[in-house]
């Protein structure tokens, strides 16, 4: 967890956990608000957060790595029984701080079906082995938010949020199910086990629900099959891809709206390469060959694998996160494209909206119509386009008639301030949370 925008990757979504942080605490300075995820174990007051933000890590950091030395641990390469010994660590340090918590608000980042050993599904008798980043960065979480719903499964319910479609929820270590959806940028339901350990009966559910809570429950799905709970998590779009781009945030405060049509460059892109495994109409190298690159872009900027740009004929270099900003001003219009062969919502069209960019939608990105749902008629329109060829002809009047192209970025842009003044995901996670 990132606390500076400067040590923030282009690649997975770092920018959004402070400044959805930074405008709770500031939306709440009566609430003291604690940074259980793992973190650099920085002072508040030197990343730029209100007072009112609390980072245990400044002494959880050091005293886990002493204990791990102790231990003769590594970070890699971990046992089984290193595993249960990390486990043990971990909780020791910061097991008494989560369960003392009044609400609990966590990203859902990349985790495993499993993130500390757990009893196999198929063979009790043996136990699972995740990975090592898995228990060092997640596992204690799950296992803290566990003993802290113990108290009340009911009352207390972790609010979720996900940017990312890979990081649904898949792992097998959140005891109780939930009632509430996760946060998200897509509506959709995943099927969910949970491991109940030794608590394998709906009777401990059933001692804090009411007949309503047990209708929820049965419309989700519980199951009981022994030790393990059958459920659904449920996603709901929350527009939550605006997150790190609200004014008065680290990242949002360097995406500034420009209007100056006398740009280099006419069309640009930056797009990271995601899953490969994918419907190979929907993967990205592919739409890329085919929509972008036949346009002789300007430039184009990701991460890419050496098999991709390969396939694609031209290098292709990651740009620095605080490099985006200005690039956005040198340039007239980009396109947004499917994510991880998925239609989900994302940060990319909203950058260009705030920034001042013409910024296309490929048919298959957003697939939902989150982003532009809202936004006037016109702007759907002109910005949706079908094929390649409309593509071209769009871009052409956009990029070469000013009038047309100062039309377009003022219509986005006041459709991002729009989103911004709503705040959808921020007002939905302070309900859940009784702020």
């Amino acid at each position: 967890m990132p606390l500076r925008l400067e040590n923030c990757g282009s690649l997975g979504g770092d920018t959004e956990m402070v400044p959805t942080l930074k405008l709770l605490a500031e939306r709440h300075p009566d609430v003291d608000f604690v940074l259980i995820g793992r973190n650099s174990g920085e002072h508040r007051a030197d990343v730029g957060l209100p007072d009112n933000v609390v980072n245990p890590w400044t002494s959880w950091a050091p005293e886990v790595r002493r204990r791990i030395n102790e231990r003769g641990l590594n970070y890699q390469n971990l046992t089984i029984e290193d595993h249960l010994k990390l486990r043990d660590l971990l909780d020791a340090v910061t097991g008494d701080t989560i369960a003392d918590l009044d609400g609990i608000v966590m990203w859902l980042g990349q985790h495993g079906t499993t993130n500390s050993p757990l009893l196999s599904i198929k063979d009790r008798s043996k136990l699972t082995k995740p990975y090592d980043w898995a228990n060092l960065y997640g596992s204690y979480l799950l296992r803290g938010i566990n003993r802290w719903r113990d108290a009340d499964p009911i009352a207390r319910e972790e609010v979720l949020l996900n940017a990312d479609a890979r990081n649904y929820v898949k792992y097998r270590d959140g005891k109780w199910p939930w009632r509430h959806p996760v946060l998200a940028q897509y509506n959709q339901w995943n099927n969910v086990k949970h491991e109940r350990g030794g608590d394998p009966n709906h009777e401990a559910f059933k001692r804090f629900a009411t007949d309503e809570d047990l209708k929820v429950a049965e419309n989700m799905g519980w199951i009981e099959h022994g030790n393990v709970w059958t459920a659904k998590s449920r996603s709901i779009y929350a527009r939550l891809e605006v997150s790190s781009l609200v004014p008065g945030t680290p990242f949002g405060d360097t995406v500034k709206f420009s209007d100056d049509f006398n740009r280099p460059y006419n069309f640009g892109v930056v797009v990271n390469e995601t899953r490969r495994q994918v419907n190979p109409a929907k993967a990205r190298v592919n739409v890329l060959k085919k929509w972008v690159l036949p346009l002789d872009p300007d430039f184009v900027y990701g991460h890419w694998s050496a098999d991709s740009i390969g396939v694609l004929g031209r290098r292709i270099d990651p740009i620095p996160i605080a490099e985006y900003p200005r690039l956005l001003h040198r340039v007239r219009a980009t396109i947004t494209l499917p994510a991880s062969g998925s239609g989900w919502a994302t940060a990319k069209p909203w950058e260009a909206f705030a920034a001042g960019v013409v910024c296309f939608f490929h048919p298959d990105y957003d697939d939902q119509n989150h982003v532009l749902g809202d936004a006037p008629a016109e702007l759907r329109d002109f910005l949706r386009v079908r094929t390649p060829q409309e593509l071209q002809r769009r871009l052409a009047t956009a990029t070469r008639d000013e009038e047309t192209w100062r039309w377009v970025v003022n219509l986005q842009r006041a459709h991002f301030e729009r989103a911004v003044e709503e705040l959808r995901y921020l007002k939905l996670i302070e309900e859940r949370l009784g702020l």
